[in-house]
């Protein structure tokens, strides 16, 4: 879909030119699509994890888990393992840049971060040459969540190239995660530039960085698709 929209682009673009028309097509050329892009999954195994690796592990595109240390590490192997996922590996902070980057030479295109937890990984990886132009980040934007790692999650709104952040008012859930880097129908974003203040809740900022905030999510539709998934 991208690829044919640049390409009417393109064409818009050269008739311009052609017939000395005013130029009206504007912005970036649209990214290409991340359908079937590689998925890592970043997590600190808490809360609402366990479901969601759950939901990961149905998806033939999950390259990688990361999380924080050992103990987690131990945890999501075995939680992996038990859905028949063995041939994903889990790699621990310490370990992440050379995982992530296996996972980036595994293919051309865009690659998937779904991050569950604070964005210190998130931050790590995209802190490695040539990872930031590639690393689709959908980042969990609870207050309660980047304030766990305030820095890093400034780091990820500096470094990532539109990154979109996952808020919720009336429910959480990592699966919404899940759901927005899956690029699932309800979940609906818009543009936005902001910056984090110090309660890490994220505040409209006209030279701030640019990213997709969620506006509208459909409980029922997710929950709906949660029990398809989990069964």
């Amino acid at each position: 879909m991208s690829e044919e929209l640049n390409r009417e682009r393109q064409d818009l673009v050269g008739l311009a030119r052609r017939f000395g028309l005013p130029q009206t097509v504007s912005g970036d050329p649209f990214p290409p699509s991340q359908q079937g892009a590689p998925l890592i999954v970043d997590t600190d195994a808490g809360n609402d994890s366990d479901a969601a690796i759950e939901l990961v592990a149905t998806q033939p595109s999950l390259a990688l888990v990361s999380t924080v240390d050992q103990r987690r590490g131990r945890r999501l192997r075995r939680l992996l393992d038990l859905h028949g996922r063995t041939d994903v590996p889990v790699a621990e902070s310490n370990e992440l840049d050379k995982a992530v980057r296996r996972v980036m030479t595994s293919t051309d295109g865009p690659v998937r971060w779904a991050g569950l937890g604070p964005a210190t990984n998130a931050a790590l990886a995209l802190g490695e040459p040539g990872v930031a132009e590639r690393l689709v980040i959908n980042q969990a934007g609870d207050p309660a969540v980047l304030l766990r790692d305030l820095t890093a999650a400034r780091a990820v709104l500096t470094r990532a190239k539109l990154p979109k952040l996952v808020c919720w008012e009336t429910f959480r859930h990592d699966g919404l995660v899940v759901a927005t880097a899956l690029q699932l129908p309800f979940v609906a974003l818009r543009r936005e530039r902001v910056a984090l203040d110090e309660d890490g809740r994220l505040v409209e900022a006209p030279g701030g960085a640019l990213v997709r905030v969620t506006v509208k999510a459909d409980q029922r539709a997710f929950r709906d698709w949660m029990s398809e998934v989990l069964g």
